[in-house]
């Protein structure tokens, strides 16, 4: 078999904010598989993730991120104080993190990569695939509203999944023969179920005797809007030197979307309606979809619970994907 025919594997890591970190329990349970990525794109926090993938970074980045409490995420977060193009600056989590990378420019990276972005002012998808690793993967995590717009190449740029929640097509292009795909939001609890706690059942609704596709079609029959927590989780320990923005963006009655739970479900509908529509012109060879709807999009203090359940489901779907996955 010659290079230019042989199967090569790409990963589309969708977007899904702290959910996201389920991305690290699926591609550390592919490698336990001996199935390893020629070929990563990610949207959001899938850009994230992915990017740690591409420098070999992956233990590091788990080992960070469940490290995380509501302390350290606070800490983490550069009030805007003009709140001029977001709440939060977003430049400290990425410093951070990709301070002492070994690769900082993406096209150094061993594993091609591509972090997916939107022209805020064109509003055309953007694909980053050289350049500054950092400010790649912070523009492609900018939620609008939430995280400031990252400027690259004189281009105003922010979350990607704004245009291409799950970037299937992205991978096809960077030439993958099969594609896996993560979506992490097609698990979640309502917005009330998750402010009341009522959201057991949901994480396990199945008796596990579902096949993927039957598993895969109720997922998609169960389209729940899924969002985070409000702001008043993530800053527990400074409420009081920040007492007049907890006033503003956390809820003030039981049944009240707070500010960033309301941008965040906004979000998150209009990515899965955008979703739907780029699925039916780009389908991938094998979607996993860990159950991570009890996590709210804003608790990154839940990190290991999402790794957790990113693992879980490539056990669940081992045989398919082992059936569907070519190997080299």
């Amino acid at each position: 078999m010659t290079s230019s025919t042989q199967p090569r594997v790409g990963i589309a890591l969708g977007s899904g904010a702290a959910k996201g970190f389920a991305h690290i329990g699926v591609l550390s349970a592919l490698d336990e598989m001996g199935i390893r990525p020629q070929v990563i794109a990610g949207s959001s926090m899938g850009a994230f993730v992915g990017s740690a993938y591409a420098a070999g970074c992956l233990d590091k980045l788990e080992k960070w991120v469940k490290m995380l409490d509501n302390w350290r995420v606070f800490s983490l977060l550069d009030i805007n104080w003009t709140f001029s193009g977001g709440l939060i600056g977003g430049k400290k989590p990425f410093q951070a993190f990709f301070e002492d990378f070994a690769y900082q420019n993406i096209e150094d990276l061993p594993v091609p990569f591509t972090a997916v972005a939107t022209d805020l002012d064109s509003g055309q998808e953007i694909w980053l695939q050289e350049g500054n690793l950092s400010d790649a993967v912070s523009a492609s995590c900018s939620i609008p509203g939430l995280l400031s717009p990252k400027q690259v190449a004189g281009r105003w740029l922010v979350d990607g999944a704004v245009v291409n929640p799950v970037p299937i097509d992205v991978c096809r292009a960077m030439g993958a023969t099969c594609v896996i795909a993560v979506d992490v939001t097609e698990d979640g609890a309502s917005l009330r179920e998750q402010r009341q706690g009522d959201v057991e059942t949901l994480a396990s609704d199945g008796d596990g005797s579902d096949s993927p596709e039957e598993d895969i079609s109720r997922q998609e029959a169960r389209m729940d809007v899924s969002t985070g927590k409000s702001l008043e989780k993530l800053l527990t320990q400074g409420r009081e030197q920040l007492s007049q923005i907890g006033d503003r963006f956390t809820r003030t009655t039981p049944y009240a979307p707070g500010m960033l739970e309301t941008m965040s479900t906004s979000m998150e509908i209009l990515e899965r309606r955008h979703k739907r529509s780029r699925l039916m012109g780009s389908p991938p060879d094998i979607m996993i979809m860990p159950k991570v709807g009890v996590i709210g999009s804003m608790e990154f203090s839940r990190a290991a619970e999402a790794v957790a359940a990113g693992k879980a489901e490539v056990e669940r779907v081992r045989t398919w994907i082992e059936d569907v996955v070519p190997r080299a």
